[in-house]
């Protein structure tokens, strides 16, 4: 891939400064015990955001009295507000303007250690070493800017890594943690679960109602279950479990996507999306017996808080983002991920709403108790 000028020349810059670097930065040199501040690197999608608390989490069990610094996107990142693990939070969203102000804020913490479990690039590589981090780990490690990793052996990418939890808790190991718990965490407080029961009594809906998740927004078109399944599976839903409502979750952006479906299903189903703060939706979905979701943040989230799921996976790869513990919470229905579904529009469309339902009933009825 051919550089644009300016980036080239700082990735020449880059390439003397490292030839000219006589700290020890190599893997091989880095010490656990001299570690007093960390950062941790995660600036990209809500999901990735919820998978690297399993990270943060066993960097924080290896260094309770360090003082923890979280990298963290402007808005996905105030998920993690009520983190018992993190110490501090700092925010960056990979954009050039950002860039400088950032630097200054992070050299000014003179960081031991960097771990990045999620991070912008060819951002975010340069800047953690502009920035004074002597020691750098992140994986893959395939970027034209791995020579200022300290991991730059062994070369991994995503097929040798695996699921997105396992490069989380590999990332962690690097930077000296020793844990290969999977298990991701959201801390909840009192004032979202407040804000939340205030949001459902706005829709005329009882604490005791059970609640049927919807997420019906993706990260792509080609990622989202059909509007119309969606709508069709919470009228037969509705009519089969009276006392039953749909709430459908989602962003600002898919406020009319949302609203739409909610209309099409009729009074038992209402829309809260870009109606709370993303830090109150760990206790919405918390809230409900069952989520229905393509591969999509939210259902990171479900997996967190406990949430039984029904994960409709058409156009991704479960191995790489499934659940992958609590295995006996979560429904996956799968249609493969190959060569001919890659040529359809709407992958996702190969899911039929009776084996969502029968899936939903199921769910309801193993966990009507919880």
């Amino acid at each position: 891939m051919r550089l644009q000028p300016g980036t080239a020349l700082l990735y020449g810059l880059l390439r003397i400064a490292q030839r000219l670097d006589r700290r020890a930065r190599d893997a091989t040199d880095f010490d656990p015990a001299t570690v007093r501040r960390l950062l941790l690197v995660s600036t990209t999608a809500l999901g990735d955001t919820v998978m690297s608390t399993a990270g943060i989490r066993a960097l924080r069990r290896r260094y309770p009295r360090a003082h923890i610094t979280a990298l963290l996107h402007p808005i996905n990142g105030r998920l993690l507000a009520h983190s018992q693990d993190i110490d501090e939070r700092l925010f960056y969203a990979g954009r050039y303007d950002r860039f400088l102000p950032t630097l200054r804020e992070l050299r000014r913490r003179r960081f031991d250690v960097a771990a990045v479990f999620h991070g912008n690039e060819p951002q975010m590589t340069p800047l953690l070493y502009l920035a004074g981090i002597p020691f750098i780990f992140k994986l893959p490690n395939l970027s034209r800017y791995r020579f200022l990793l300290s991991n730059r052996e062994l070369v991994l990418g995503w097929p040798q890594i695996g699921h997105g939890l396992r490069q989380r808790l590999a990332v962690a190991q690097l930077a000296g943690a020793e844990s290969d718990d999977p298990r991701m965490h959201l801390d909840i407080d009192d004032a979202q679960r407040a804000s939340v029961l205030d949001a459902l009594q706005t829709k005329d809906i009882a604490v005791d109602t059970p609640l049927v998740g919807f997420q019906a927004g993706a990260s792509s078109r080609r990622r989202a279950w059909p509007a119309t399944r969606f709508a069709e599976l919470g009228r037969t839903l509705t009519e089969h479990r009276p006392g039953t409502r749909i709430v459908l979750t989602g962003s600002p952006a898919e406020r009319e996507l949302c609203a739409g479906i909610a209309r099409d299903i009729g009074p038992a189903a209402v829309s809260l999306a870009g109606e709370l703060d993303i830090e109150a939706l760990p206790a919405l979905i918390s809230h409900m017996k069952v989520l229905v979701t393509g591969d999509t943040g939210t259902m990171h989230v479900a997996v967190a808080v406990r949430t039984p799921t029904v994960c409709l996976f058409g156009a991704s790869d479960p191995a790489g983002a499934g659940p992958i513990y609590d295995l006996d919470r979560h429904t996956l229905i799968v249609k493969p991920w190959d060569a001919e579904a890659r040529k359809l529009v709407e992958p996702m469309a190969r899911i039929d709403v009776d084996e969502v339902r029968a899936a939903v009933e199921t769910t309801l009825d193993r966990h009507t108790a919880d």
